[in-house]
């Protein structure tokens, strides 16, 4: 999905008034991904399919991973009046480095801003974009 995709999604579901959005980017590395990149093929999806396949390369999904949850989060706060809650993989994590890679082990650390009994929420600082230039976030990946 591109940012037009996204906008669409994020403000299709804010008009839903959610306490919070979970977001993950999809992993190649389970059965789920397979099923999908099947569908895809089975369904004549071939620009699908092959967008799917590219995430097979581990550098290529780590680079999608990282700019989805950086456009996510950006296009929320553009949006307004939305809590995402973002879950980074470890693996994902424990490919970057630098501030990026802190920002993201945050980002996983941090508490679901959803209202528990009589408890105030609290937004969490750590669910936000990760970085002021998104052209600078490659510099921070692990080769």
């Amino acid at each position: 999905m591109g940012e037009d995709e996204f906008w669409n999604v994020l403000t299709f579901l804010k008009a839903l008034d959610p306490e919070v959005i979970f977001h993950e980017p999809i992993n190649p590395r389970g059965e789920n991904f397979q099923m999908c990149l099947r569908a895809a093929k089975e369904a004549g999806r071939d620009a699908l399919a092959d967008e799917l396949e590219k995430l097979t390369n581990h550098q290529n999904w780590i680079e999608y991973a990282i700019e989805q949850i950086d456009l996510v989060q950006r296009l929320a706060d553009e949006i307004g009046g939305l809590q995402i809650h973002s879950w980074p993989d470890r693996e994902l994590i424990q490919s970057t480095t630098g501030e990026l890679r802190f920002k993201l082990n945050d980002m996983k650390d941090s508490v679901s801003p959803e209202q528990f009994g009589e408890e105030p929420v609290e937004e969490s600082e750590s669910q936000c974009s990760l970085v002021e230039d998104p052209k600078n976030i490659r510099s921070q990946i692990r080769s």
